[in-house]
C-alpha cells in the first residue's frame, strides 16, 4: 500500500486512544521510576524494569547497551524511513540533608515513561505492520556529564570506551542504520509565560572540560613566604582573569564559563599553598567557537602561572557538541503540535547555555528535540516535581506519535544525511578520540 493511501488521522488517533487508555498506568511507571534514581553507567534497576514493561508486553528488545541502555525496534517489515526515539535514564547528584543523593531533577524518568508508552501504544495499535518503515526506541544511559572519575575508572576497565551513553552508542555503530532522531526533554518553568506547553527547535551549547592545576612551593608562611611560590594566587589570579576574559563577548555570543576552585588551597595556614586546581566548562553554541576560546583559554591560565613562577598543566577533555535542530524535522513537530494547543503556549528557537549529548546525535543524524512543560521548581534542582502529569505522559507522548507517523508516510518529510557513515567517523575521530587522549598544555 503506497504512503498516499492511509488514512493519516485515523492512524494517528489509534495511536493516541493506546496512549490516553495507558494513562494512569504511565503515573504508575513515573512514579515507580521517579523512586529509582541512579547515575550514569549504574542504572541497573532502571534497566531491568524497562526490561520488565517489555517482557511483559511480549515485546523483543536488547540490553545492556553502552552498560544499561536498552533497543526495541518495531515495523520493519516493509523496508522505509527508520526513525529513532532516543530517552535518557540516569539521574543526578543533589544535595539534602547535607548529603550528595542520586534524584532524578532532569526529567529523565519522565523521558523514560514516555518512551514505554509510545511503545505500547504503537505494539497495541498494530499500525507498524500495516506501513513501511521501522521505529527504533532507544533508553540511553549516562546523559549527564558528571562522576567523571567513576567513568575514568569505568574505562580503564574496559566497561566504556566513551562518558556517555549516546557516545558510546554512536561508536558502536548503533545508529548507523537510522534515518532521524526525536527526543524529549522537559522544559523549565518560565515565571514570565506560565502557560507554555511545549519548545521547539532550541539548540543547546557544546562544551569542553577543563582541569587546570597550579603548582607552586612549599615554604613557612611566617619567616620565608617570599622564598615560596603560592599555588592558590594563581589560582585566584586566573579566576580574576576569566571574569575579564568573559567581558570581551557580547550577550549574543553566548559564552558561558563559571569555573570552581576544586581542589587544594592549602594544607595548614602556617604553609604557602603549593597546589590548587580549578574546573570548569565552557560552553558556546557552535564547534568553531567551542575550539577557538579553548585555545585563548589554555593561554590565560598558562600566562597566570608564568606571572607567578608556577607551574601549570591545562588538561581539556571533550564534553558534548552544540545541539543543531534539523529545522525540517521541527516543522514536522510544529504541523502537529496545532492539534493539542494554539501558538501561545508554545515557544520556539530559544537559544540555551544547557548542554546534551543529543548535540552529538545531532551531528550525524538529523535531530529534532521537544521540549514540554509540566513540572514545578526547577530542572537540575532538588525541589524538581512534576506537577501536570497529563502533560507529560500522555499529551506530549501523543505529540511524539503523530510525528512519527508523519514521518513514516510523508515521504516528502523524511530527511536523511547522506553521509552520515562519514559523518560518524569524522566525529569518533575529531571529538571522541580527543576525550580518550585529552589535550595537555603545560608550564
Amino acid at each position: 500500500m503506497k504512503a498516499t493511501e492511509h488514512n493519516i488521522p485515523e492512524i494517528k488517533e489509534r495511536t493516541s486512544q493506546h496512549i490516553r487508555q495507558f494513562r494512569k498506568e504511565a503515573e504508575k511507571l513515573g512514579e515507580v521510576f521517579f523512586a529509582i534514581p541512579e547515575t550514569g553507567f549504574h542504572e541497573e534497576r532502571t534497566e531491568q524494569k524497562i526490561c520488565a514493561c517489555l517482557d511483559e508486553w511480549q515485546i523483543p528488545y536488547t540490553n545492556h547497551i553502552a552498560r544499561y541502555g536498552v533497543k526495541c525496534s518495531l515495523g520493519g517489515s516493509r523496508p522505509g524511513y527508520h526513525v529513532a526515539v532516543l530517552a535518557d535514564i540516569d539521574a543526578l547528584l543533589v544535595q539534602r540533608d547535607n548529603r550528595s543523593v542520586p534524584f532524578h531533577s532532569c526529567g529523565h524518568s519522565i523521558q523514560t515513561t514516555i518512551l514505554l508508552n509510545l511503545i505500547q501504544a504503537f505494539s497495541r495499535s498494530r499500525v507498524l505492520e500495516e506501513i513501511s518503515g521501522k521505529v527504533s526506541f532507544i533508553f540511553t544511559p549516562a546523559e549527564e556529564f558528571v562522576e567523571l572519575e567513576e567513568r575514568r575508572r569505568l574505562r580503564d576497565q574496559g566497561i566504556i570506551s566513551y562518558f556517555s551513553g549516546k557516545q558510546q552508542m554512536i561508536a558502536e555503530g548503533l545508529f548507523d542504520d537510522v534515518d532521524a532522531a526525536l527526543s524529549c526533554h522537559v522544559m523549565n518553568p518560565d515565571p514570565a509565560r506560565p502557560g507554555l506547553l511545549f519548545d521547539l527547535g532550541s539548540s543547546l551549547a557544546g562544551f569542553v572540560h577543563k582541569r587546570i592545576e597550579f603548582t607552586g612551593r612549599d615554604a613557612h608562611a611566617g619567616a620565608v613566604p617570599h622564598l615560596g611560590r603560592n599555588a592558590l594566587h594563581g589560582a585566584s589570579l586566573a579566576l580574576t582573569a576569566v571574569q575579564m576574559f568573559k567581558d570581551t563577548f557580547p550577550p549574543e555570543a553566548h559564552v558561558k564559563l563559571y569555573p570552581i576552585l576544586s581542589e587544594g588551597g592549602g594544607v595548614t595556614v602556617n604553609t604557602i599553598c603549593s597546589r590548587a586546581v580549578l574546573e570548569t566548562y565552557l560552553r558556546t553554541q557552535d564547534e568553531a567557537s567551542l575550539r577557538d576560546i579553548s585555545a585563548r583559554l589554555d593561554l590565560l591560565f598558562t600566562s597566570c602561572a608564568r606571572a607567578l613562577e608556577l607551574g601549570c598543566r591545562v588538561t581539556t577533555s571533550p564534553g558534548y557538541l552544540p545541539l543543531s535542530q534539523d529545522p525540517r524535522l521541527v516543522a514536522v513537530m510544529a504541523e502537529n503540535v496545532g492539534r493539542y494547543c494554539d501558538e501561545s503556549h508554545v515557544v520556539r528557537n530559544l537559544i540555551s547555555g544547557a548542554s546534551g549529548d543529543i548535540g552529538d546525535i545531532s551531528t550525524i543524524l538529523p535531530t529534532a528535540q521537544l521540549g514540554f512543560s509540566g513540572i514545578e521548581g526547577h530542572v537540575h534542582s532538588a525541589d524538581f516535581v512534576i506537577k501536570d502529569t497529563v502533560h507529560v505522559y500522555e499529551t506530549t507522548a501523543m505529540l511524539l506519535a503523530d510525528t512519527i507517523v508523519d514521518l513514516l508516510l510523508r515521504e516528502d518529510l523524511q530527511v536523511r544525511y547522506n553521509d552520515k557513515l562519514q559523518r560518524r567517523e569524522r566525529y569518533i575521530s575529531a571529538w571522541l578520540a580527543e576525550q580518550r587522549s585529552p589535550k595537555e598544555v603545560l608550564v
